[in-house]
Formats: C-alpha cells, structure tokens, sequence
C-alpha cells in the first residue's frame, strides 16, 4: 500500500482544522476539517482556486440562507426552496464547486433554528480555518522540473532515433528497425504535457519555461513523421535523391535539441531541393514515382523544421 502525499497532506490537515478550531472553542468544529479535505488539490493554483469558490459559496450561503430562514420560518419546505434557489445562483456565478459545504453551514443554522451574529461569525471562522490550513499546506508541492527534463530528454533521442532510421532506410534499405520508437514517444509526449500542465499549476507568478508549448512543438512533429513513415518504406526503387536526403536525415538527427536550429536546416534542404530539380529527368515511371515521394518527404521535413522555428518564434520558448 501506498500513501501518497496528498494523501498526507489531507490526513494532516483535516486533523489540525479540527485542532484549531477546537481550541478557539468554535462549534460545529469537525466542520474545519471537511472544507480543509475538500480543498485539498493536486496543485497549488487549483487548490486556491477551489479555496475561493468554496469560500464565497459558503459566505453566500450563509447571508441568503440566513434571510430566508428570517423571513419564511425553519422548516424542511423552507429548506427545499433554499436549495431550488441557491443552486442555479451558484452556477451563474461559477462556484457550484462550493455547493456541498454551503448546504452543511445551511443545515447548522437549520438545526440552531436561529440566524445571528455570533453563528455566522462561527460559521465564516471555521471555513477560514479549513481553507487557510489547505492552501498552507498546499503551498508545498515536490518540483518536477527533473522530470520535465528527463521527459525532454528521452523524447529528443526517441526523435534522434526515428531520423536516423529513416536515413538509414533511405540509404540501405530495410535494417530490421521495429519502429517501436514511434509509439513509445507517442506515451512520453503524453506524459510530458501531463507534466507540464502539473508544473505551470504550481508555478505562482514565476517563469513557467514554457515547458508545455515544448512538447506542444514536439508532439506536431511526431504526427509529420508519422505521416512520413509509410512514404519511406514504400521506396523501393534505389535513385540518387534518395541518398541525398538520407545524408540530410542524418544530419537532422544528430542535431535534435532545445536550441532553435530549424532555420539553418531550412536553408540546407532548400539547397538540396533546387540541386535535385537539376538533375536529369527520370527514366522510367518507377523512377519517377520514387523521386516524387523523396520530394514528399522533404517537404514534410520543411514542415517538421518550420513547425520547430514558429513555435519558438511565436512562444520564446528556453527550455
């Protein structure tokens, strides 16, 4: 069995809410420890985000609840109409996320019978008490920026690898590669955004780093090769343009990495695209149809470079 620390953090917190609110004598003081439960989040900006809700919704709660109970009297009809109102007011105002622990601070007062300062002054401390105590422990959250990097890293040799083969195909032909490259990189672009996405919540106004627009770029990279897998092993016919851009997809290959260097490959396979137009025509259809899917592919390399540069264009991205 495994605890995580999550698991820590709410066993932890719902423990000391209870303690503070304990020990400044407040009632219903258990109620501490479920608001603390229920704003206990994966990240730091998800937990303060469910904070807010949950705080408003419950202050909301207290002050409608409060006026109704006043005016139409403490009796279970009250209360049904309460919830058939308070709920659609909720969702208009985007904090539904809160409903739950509004309706308990509403069942207090329905049970106290009564609606007056010091009850709502209780209700709203034991709320701070539970919210304070999750967004203080939550503020601690384990860095995963080494991972992101590791991640990165095994993407960039997945992506070494994958190029390599292609030229190497294009040069020798068949050499018994499996492919598996191409559908472990599809699982650790996935865990990289996840990553990401984990990193830029726990980041409060800091350098995000722009880990995410990364395997963004990288993930629509790996759909071109894709694309370009079944046109490379459909060339059978051996024809110069193919070694050519098999000596171009090895120099891609041993150049993947952060550092923005599309641009310069760029200029390389235009080179290389005008010295293929001037060579001598193709001398059978076989020949012909080849050569056209070599062209293919190196456009889908242009777009594979283009894509690179744009991004960190557009993003500045320094990962």
């Amino acid at each position: 069995m495994k605890i995580g620390l999550r698991t820590i953090k709410t066993a932890l917190g719902a423990g000391i809410s209870i303690w503070i609110a304990e020990l400044l004598h407040l009632q219903f003081a258990s109620f501490a420890a479920i608001i603390c439960i229920l704003c206990i989040e994966k990240t730091k900006k998800q937990s303060i985000r469910s904070s807010l809700e949950r705080f408003a919704a419950c202050t909301l709660s207290l002050v409608f609840s409060g006026l109704v109970f006043r005016l139409l009297g403490f009796n279970p009809l009250v209360f049904s109409l309460f919830i058939l109102l308070f709920i659609p007011l909720l969702v208009r105002l985007r904090i539904q996320k809160g409903f739950v622990n509004s309706v308990v601070i509403v069942l207090h007062i329905f049970t106290l019978e009564k609606f007056t300062l010091p009850v709502a002054l209780n209700e709203i401390q034991i709320v701070m008490i539970g919210v304070g105590v999750a967004i203080l422990l939550n503020s601690y959250m384990p860095n995963v920026e080494k991972n992101l990097k590791e991640t990165k890293a095994a993407i960039e040799e997945k992506f070494k690898k994958i190029l390599f083969e292609f030229g190497a195909y294009l040069e020798k032909g068949d050499q018994g590669w499996d492919g598996k490259e191409l559908l472990e990189l599809e699982d650790e672009l996935n865990k990289g955004k996840m990553l990401a996405i984990q990193y830029e919540e726990n980041q409060l106004g800091m350098d995000k780093k722009g880990y995410y627009h990364y395997f963004d770029m990288r993930e629509r990279q790996f759909i071109i090769l894709n694309r370009m897998l079944p046109i490379v092993s459909s060339l059978n016919e051996d024809v110069v343009q193919r070694h050519v851009f098999a000596q171009f997809l090895y120099e891609i290959s041993s150049d993947v990495k952060s550092d923005n260097t599309a641009y310069v490959h760029l200029q390389r396979l235009e080179s290389q695209h005008k010295k293929m137009k001037e060579l001598e025509l193709p001398k059978s259809r076989l020949e012909f149809e080849t050569r056209a899917s070599v062209f293919h592919l190196m456009n889908e390399m242009e777009y594979y470079l283009i894509t690179k540069m744009n991004y960190y264009d557009e993003n500045q991205i320094n990962v």
